[in-house]
């Protein structure tokens, strides 16, 4: 019981260390912004964001600032920075959910233009490839790197297998235990190409 009681004050306390830090940066952010230099309050509107406490106020007004802030910006760089700055903290902030959810197919579609103005801005293509660029920036922008959640179970069920086939190799039958070995194993290489 008494670690009970000791892991909820240790949680509690660092929940309240977080919160602590959001107000202070979204007000850092604010005296960054009255003093003109919205990008550094961009910036601290992301570390607010990425001192992520569920329920907290401070993430919606991270989250409603840099949006309200990145149509401001008169630089086509600048905005870019705004929108994949809000992207990459969103995504930073995921769990189990990813919070603001919702939000990452609008700063998609506004990334992926901005990029394809720069694009056509800095190298000057043909018109008749405008369509072909949108849609590779759209590609790489849609790519999505990370592993399928049923290949990287199998990755760690397999390998439990696997280990638990050559501690039967060691205490039982060595044939028996030839057989799972090879089927664990090889089971766990494709999980883990193919996770």
């Amino acid at each position: 019981m008494k670690w009970l009681l000791v892991i909820f004050v240790l949680v509690m306390s660092a929940v309240f260390v977080l919160f602590q830090n959001q107000k202070r940066l979204i007000r850092e952010g604010d005296a960054l912004l009255v003093s003109g230099n919205p990008l550094m309050a961009i910036s601290m509107y992301e570390r607010t964001l990425l001192n992520y406490v569920p329920f907290s106020p401070y993430n919606q007004e991270a989250v409603e600032k840099i949006e309200k802030l990145c149509p401001k910006l008169k630089e086509k760089e600048h905005r870019l920075f705004c929108y994949e700055t809000l992207r990459s903290a969103i995504y930073q902030i995921r769990g189990i959910y990813t919070p603001y959810s919702e939000k990452l197919q609008k700063l998609d579609k506004d990334i992926v233009l901005l990029k394809t103005e720069l694009y056509i801005q800095n190298n000057l293509p043909p018109e008749d490839k405008y369509q072909q660029i949108y849609k590779d920036l759209k590609a790489m922008q849609d790519y999505d790197p990370y592993p399928s959640v049923f290949w990287s179970i199998l990755v760690v069920l397999s390998l439990l297998g696997w280990i638990g086939s050559v501690v039967f190799m060691i205490y039982r039958s060595f044939r028996v235990g030839l057989l799972s070995f090879v089927v664990f194993f090889s089971l766990w290489v494709l999980s883990l190409y193919k996770a």
